[in-house]
């Protein structure tokens, strides 16, 4: 059926982050071709919004969602439909209209507001063709993720090397992809820090939700490249190592896991800056991420690579 998707509120369409390597430099994890002369790992909201639509192909509309269908899913690469508390009440109230017509006029935004993309950064890689083949010229496409790395069973990110005081950071900076209030039914927002030191990059890329009283949800993708030549303790340089997590959890559950369940606590600004007198000072919401449970990845995008 037919399904009409919307934007965030706020959207940096024109916000790029990108790392080239040349030949020389290629990078490991991805495979090898004698043709190729670059590989670029780039993000943007663009190519973020792209894969979330892309999963809503393989959603159940709204009239198929009681249905049993092979073809349709109610969840597919982490990309669902959620239904906030007053929307799950106003469900379940009779209906003053056509059953029908409501259900047919609703089905085309029947889409994720949240937002949720399962993105973890686009791969191109730029390609010089052979021409005693009769081809001429520079050709790209698009890796995307999906079973172009080579899985590992265990991080290869040295976070002890992150944690070294003692090396200065050369470039720092935290590009916001989108954002959303949702709303006002809580928040949803994708950005990606970079860090560049002497010896090595790092890039943190992470999503987060909050549907408020419904779950909280955030998924985190680390890519690390360490310079120079050889290895350092089984980390090989000039090769680009990458980890996925997600977590989330239910808000009924945040209790049993010691949690906050005041919606405020688990607002980007709000815990910045202490709390009014009187009040305890809640943790910051990074300590609060680290803490929640870890769920499955789509089959399609290893822990480790």
């Amino acid at each position: 059926g037919k399904r009409r998707l919307c934007l965030p509120e706020i959207t940096f369409l024109d916000a790029i982050i990108s790392f080239q390597y040349e030949s020389e430099n290629s990078c490991g994890n991805l495979g090898e071709g004698k043709s190729e002369t670059s590989t670029e790992i780039r993000f943007t909201a663009r190519d973020a919004l792209l894969e979330w639509a892309e999963a809503h192909r393989y959603l159940a509309t709204r009239q198929a969602c009681d249905q049993t269908s092979s073809l349709s899913q109610e969840n597919f690469r982490g990309v669902s439909i959620l239904r906030t508390v007053d929307a799950e009440a106003w469900s379940n109230k009779p209906r003053s209209i056509d059953a029908a017509t409501a259900t047919a006029g609703n089905s085309e935004f029947y889409y994720d507001w949240t937002f949720s993309s399962p993105y973890a950064s686009t791969v191109i890689r730029h390609l010089n063709l052979d021409k005693s083949a009769g081809r001429e010229g520079e050709k790209k496409y698009g890796i995307n993720n999906r079973r172009q790395w080579q899985p590992l069973q265990r991080s290869h990110i040295p976070f002890q090397m992150l944690q070294d005081t003692s090396q200065p950071i050369l470039l720092f900076d935290d590009i916001h992809l989108y954002e959303d209030d949702l709303h006002d039914n809580g928040d949803v927002s994708l950005n990606i820090k970079i860090r560049v030191m002497p010896r090595c990059w790092y890039v943190l890329q992470r999503l987060f939700v909050r549907v408020d009283h419904v779950c909280v949800r955030c998924r985190e993708v680390r890519y690390f490249c360490l310079f120079g030549g050889g290895n350092e303790n089984g980390v090989q340089a000039n090769t680009v190592y990458r980890d996925v997590v997600w977590k989330e959890v239910a808000w009924e559950a945040l209790g049993g896991l010691a949690l906050p369940t005041d919606p405020a606590a688990w607002r980007e600004n709000e815990n910045v800056g202490g709390a009014a007198p009187g009040l305890l000072t809640p943790p910051p919401l990074a300590s609060l991420l680290a803490r929640l449970p870890v769920v499955a990845l789509p089959e399609d995008l290893p822990r480790f690579a």
